[in-house]
């Protein structure tokens, strides 16, 4: 059994559109939460609706500062693999041959 690792140069970018997309996501919902308002509750349910809206937002912040960190690391990845894989034909250019 032959084992090899095959590279997709289209898969950085297209997880990075997905990630920037979700951390747009999440951002939307963060302002949506941290503008939501509870006065029309009763004064008894206020301080837990609050805190949901509190915690929502807190969870809507982490998740899009994580997509965007992994948004900005796959289009780096993408990056440095698009480097290697122009490197890598220059040489073999040099040397009179193909990358394959």
């Amino acid at each position: 059994m032959t084992e090899s690792v095959s590279y997709n140069p289209v898969m950085p970018h297209e997880l990075d559109r997905r990630w920037g997309a979700q951390a747009t996501q999440m951002g939307a919902l963060r302002r949506e939460m941290s503008s939501a308002q509870t006065g029309a509750l009763p004064s008894s349910a206020r301080g837990a609706a609050q805190t949901f809206l509190d915690s929502w937002e807190t969870t809507a912040l982490h998740a899009e500062t994580a997509s965007e960190v992994y948004a900005d690391e796959l289009r780096a990845t993408g990056t440095s693999y698009e480097n290697l894989d122009a490197e890598v034909a220059r040489r073999m250019a040099a040397l009179g041959g193909e990358a394959r």
